[in-house]
């Protein structure tokens, strides 16, 4: 459909946006530009200089010096102001691109408004000169575009979808957008409110931060290339001077490139860039959003630039007194000279927003220090790290409509914040078991929790899980069960903890004393002793509140008094009784005590009634159990008392609420703000890799759970989720190494040996994978159920249903002797996959209907395709309803993937298309692409297959669990390279035989599987 309004249309082409010549006024200062609308592509507002483009990427058709043929039919294309050749509208490209409009022209080429006619959408048509093309290196520059924007997936950022030839006429296809640059905002605006101009700086940050985690850097920032659509999403565009950072481009430190009038001082000096190039130039769009002018006025763009690399910018807050003076300073330090005075990352900034709009905690560190990897590290430093860069952190972009209306800005500005406190070095500390010296069993127990409480005020303190610590001690001395101090400095040594706190309450008259020590884990040394007195039972945990507070700050908590007595006012509980359930409930609940533990924490809401930890608790239990709507309701109790909570603790009952409901996004920005705190946190690090994993952001997942390792290195469970996640990132090598440092501390840690060998058939290791699994089977009766899926995972990787089956159905056994009915019907249904592959109908249907009648837990989506592919697609649309009915994304999400499963099955391609694409935006998982990309090829769109196949093999670690509920996934991989060779089979490229070699070298020789067959005859017919 054309566009009504053609003047308000713009898409990604920095080389066609009339940004103004250099030298000239801004927008805002220029009395003498016309403001009445034009095409945003008008050849008489004034070009840049030709785009320099650099990179390669094999183009979809052969390139060379000849022509080819022009489309039949289609009318000779006449000549344009630049002297190229105007695509007329109704002309099509390629037999699939439709022009309907020209958007706009320049120096490298024209941009026109075109129908895709083979998926039935409006796109961008980017072509770029005849006699450019016919330049190798001006077309090598080209196609970096195409292959960097690709890199970036992002909504801030605009998508790229391919390159192509046609006719003589090389082109890219992008997202097609309808909104104004920000130079056309500027241009009819002159500034914008703060909290607008917020709004868009955050949205840009949040498309660089995009784009600076793959390595790559924009370079040629400016109003024109950056754009706002009509709902106000944001997104930055022309990646044609991009380039990675780690990759070799075809631009070299020597050589200037990009807009001259955004240029940063170093970029302006041909140095060597990074991405706080990129910050520079941000800070300079932010600065004429706010104050309508640019900071470094002069008469040329050399006097200009000059002015950049000789002189500070002059504060924004100094041309308009109405820009809050943290916004201003928030700007001015993106425009520092020396890189190294600037904001580090784009994520910075974000934090920095976030706090100036009271959305999180000050910082401790306004810019953070660099890093500095150790040998007992986690990870080593990446070989080709750009020069200062720092290192990535957690943190939650929250991108949103609009901050606040212009009128509530100031106050909003200017309320007080929280002084920042000083640095402090993490502080990890164990807490030995107080004794009991009173004849009144109360005590026992009840002590540590409370101290532990008021001990993670100080955000620098790190508490050491009791159960874990019992548990290690186990293994240390069997049949101790005693966590005295000597035992727990033994604990704390082996663990690697800092501090042993110990103690002890005594009856002292008709009260009571309680007294710690601090001992230095090491060399026993004393560091602190403190003494609290209570008068009677009533005052016991106000005293002990007490006592903690005077350890902090021997520890060196330099918190005010004021701020430890409003802490220790908000009070969880006042019932001596509820705490000593509460901590009896802990160590249940720790010690895998499920129902003792659920008892216990009952208990202590029935003496407490507004215990509010103790229903957060509760609901973290039913949570785990499976039980979810408990789980909800136990959480919203905790919420009614959330008043009572400390910090830390509203923070962990938000955040487990928001996993509890499956809303990811909510359970990052809890447990982010938690661990900005609280640094220390481990327990909240790992709670964030966990909430990242769940959406699927496995780079945040890694990098979470490295910083949680990195506070208790010793700690397995840490360590094994670690490894996990590099594997889910396809870092196999990590993974490995991380689980091989599992497997030192604790040499029979059976999650270690399942990611050795799910690592070791990533690599084509499959004798090793089998020894791994085996390994698993050994260790215990649990064990071997795993083993048994993993095994017959394995097997049907390599397309080898006869030996899955073998050893599903010992594992069914084992499981039904052990009444473990979820296990066994997770077995049922990849048994129906192993027969079903076997070419046993009959049999794939007994067993998936057994499995679904047995325990629906995590069953659903594979019944239902097993179902499918079984011919069955009632039943399919059967369970594809049960998952759509239910609230979380995730099942919704592959209750979307099974209807468009059943359209593909019925030959709708387009509907099964537009169903994978809504499951895609439920959740971006690793099969929402695979199976996008099933359907494109179904339609014959085999570029975009490419792109997705492309996707999943960037992401391939993720199939290792593709239902994120610890069952292994990994054989629907290999089928990836069998798809790819189907598009680009389709594309008639002779990549095909190798993505099919590459899917047989998965396979046994006597492979039983009509895919290994096809693949085979597909291959032997494309081969010489």
């Amino acid at each position: 459909m054309d566009d009504p309004k053609p003047s308000r249309i713009e898409i990604e082409a920095a080389t066609l946006v009339p940004d103004r010549n250099p030298g000239s006024p801004s927008p805002a200062q220029d009395s003498n530009v016309s403001q009445t609308p034009k095409s945003p592509f008008d050849p008489g507002q004034g070009f840049d200089a030709p785009t320099i483009l650099e990179g390669a990427l094999p183009p979809l058709a052969p390139v060379t010096g000849q022509k080819p043929p022009p489309d039949r039919d289609s009318p000779p294309p006449p000549a344009s102001t630049f002297g190229s050749p105007i695509l007329p509208p109704g002309m099509v490209i390629g037999n699939r691109y439709q022009i309907l409009q020209i958007l706009g022209e320049g120096g490298m080429g024209a941009v026109y408004k075109a129908k895709d006619l083979e998926l039935n959408r409006v796109i961008a048509l980017k072509v770029i000169r005849p006699e450019l093309a016919s330049n190798p290196e001006i077309l090598q520059r080209f196609k970096q575009e195409l292959i960097l924007a690709r890199q970036v997936t992002d909504r801030n950022v605009i998508r790229i979808f391919d390159l192509g030839e046609a006719a003589g006429i090389k082109f890219i296809t992008m997202e097609y957008v309808e909104g104004q640059s920000l130079y056309q905002i500027l241009k009819e605006k002159g500034k914008l409110p703060v909290s607008e101009a917020i709004n868009i700086m955050r949205q840009m940050l949040s498309g660089l931060l995009a784009a600076h985690r793959e390595g790559v850097i924009h370079r040629d920032l400016k109003p024109g290339n950056i754009m706002r659509d009509s709902q106000g999403r944001v997104v930055v565009m022309d990646f044609g001077l991009a380039r990675s950072l780690v990759g070799d481009g075809m631009t070299r430190t020597g050589t200037m490139m990009g807009t001259m009038e955004y240029m940063s001082p170093e970029q302006a000096q041909a140095k060597e860039l990074d991405a706080r190039s990129d910050i520079f130039t941000s800070g300079l769009i932010c600065y004429e959003l706010l104050a309508g002018k640019m900071p470094y006025h002069a008469d040329s763009v050399v006097a200009s630039l000059l002015k950049r690399m000789q002189e500070r910018a002059i504060p924004p807050s100094d041309w308009d007194a109405s820009i809050p003076q943290p916004v201003s300073e928030l700007v001015s330090k993106c425009l520092e000279r020396d890189p190294a005075d600037r904001w580090q990352s784009a994520e910075e900034i974000l934090d920095r927003i976030d706090e100036i709009q009271g959305k999180r905690p000050m910082s401790v560190l306004t810019s953070r220090p660099p890093v500095s990897l150790t040998a007992q590290s986690v990870y080593s430093a990446p070989a080709a790290s750009p020069p200062g860069a720092s290192r990535k952190r957690l943190v939650m972009i929250l991108v949103v409509a609009a901050i606040v209306g212009a009128a509530g800005t100031a106050g909003w500005f200017l309320k007080p914040r929280p002084q920042s406190a000083p640095v402090h070095q993490n502080v990890r500390v164990l807490l030995a078991d107080f004794r009991n010296a009173t004849a009144d069993s109360v005590f026992d127990g009840t002590i540590e929790p409370t101290v532990a409480l008021q001990l993670e005020g100080a955000p620098f303190i790190s508490v050491f899980n009791r159960a874990q610590a019992r548990s290690t001690l186990a293994e240390l001395k069997p049949g101790t069960t005693q966590l005295d101090e000597a035992n727990a400095r033994l604990v704390a040594v082996r663990q690697g903890v800092d501090l042993v706190v110990s103690g002890q309450v005594t009856a002292s008259g008709s009260g009571y004393k309680i007294l710690s020590k601090v001992t230095d884990t090491l060399t026993g040394k004393t560091i602190a002793t403190e003494v609290a007195d209570a008068s009677d039972k009533s005052g016991i945990l106000r005293a002990v509140a007490n006592l903690a507070d005077q350890m902090r700050t021997a520890l060196g908590d330099t918190a005010s008094e004021s701020a430890k007595l409003a802490e220790a006012e908000t009070f969880t509980t006042a019932s001596l009784e509820a705490t000593h359930e509460y901590a009896e409930a802990q160590e249940a609940r720790y010690a895998g005590k499920t129902a003792e533990a659920i008892k216990g924490f009952r208990r202590a809401v029935e003496l407490d009634p507004n215990f509010g930890s103790a229903y957060g608790n509760l609901g973290a239990l039913y949570w785990n159990e499976g039980n979810q709507a408990d789980a909800i309701n136990y959480y919203k109790l905790a919420m009614q008392h959330i008043d009572r909570m400390t910090d830390r603790e509203k923070y962990r009952t938000r955040g487990g609420y928001y996993l509890a409901v499956s809303d990811g996004d909510k359970a990052v920005e809890e447990f982010s703000a938690l661990v900005k705190q609280y640094p220390a946190d481990s327990m909240g690090l790992s709670a964030l890799a966990h909430a990242y994993y769940l959406r699927h952001d496995m780079a945040q997942a890694v990098d979470a759970s490295r910083r949680a390792v990195e506070i208790y290195p010793k700690n397995v469970v840490y360590r094994t989720n670690a490894s996990l996640y590099a594997l889910f990132a396809s870092d196999y090598d990590t993974s490995e190494r991380e689980a091989q440092a599992v497997l030192q501390i604790n040499p029979i840690y059976e999650d270690a040996y399942t990611i050795l060998a799910l690592c070791e058939t990533a690599k084509g290791n499959f004798d090793q994978a089998n020894q791994h699994w085996h390994k698993v089977e050994s260790l215990s009766a649990g064990g071997a159920s795993s083993a048994a899926g993993g095994l017959a995972d394995l097997a049907l990787y390599r397309s080898d249903p006869e030996q899955a089956i073998s050893a599903l159905k010992k594992g069914i056994d084992g499981d039904t002797v052990a009444k473990a009915s979820d296990a066994a019907a997770k077995k049922y249904v990849l048994l129906a996959e192993a027969q079903l592959m076997a070419g046993n109908k009959s049999g794939a249907l007994q067993s998936v209907k057994q499995g679904v009648a047995m325990s629906k837990a995590n069953v659903l989506f594979a019944a239902a395709r097993v179902y499918l592919m079984a011919g069955d697609t009632s039943q399919a649309t059967a369970l594809a309803s049960e998952q759509s009915k239910q609230l979380e994304g995730t099942p919704q999400s592959f209750g979307k993937l099974i209807e468009g499963d059943i359209q593909l099955s019925r030959g709708n391609a387009k509907q099964a298309i537009q169903l994978y694409k809504e499951s895609e935006r439920l959740l971006d998982s690793w099969l929402a692409h695979f199976d996008l990309a099933r359907g494109y090829i179904a339609a014959g769109a085999f570029t975009e297959a490419s792109t997705e196949l492309e996707t999943c093999l960037k992401r391939r670690g993720e199939a290792t669990d593709i239902y994120i509920d610890e069952q292994q996934t990994f054989r629907y991989f290999p089928a990836t390279y069998y798809y790819l060779g189907r598009a680009l089979e389709g594309l008639k490229s002779s990549g095909a035989a190798d993505a099919y070699k590459s899917f047989l070298a998965m396979k046994v020789p006597n492979a039983h599987d009509p895919m290994v067959d096809d693949a085979r005859k597909r291959l032997a017919k494309i081969t010489p």
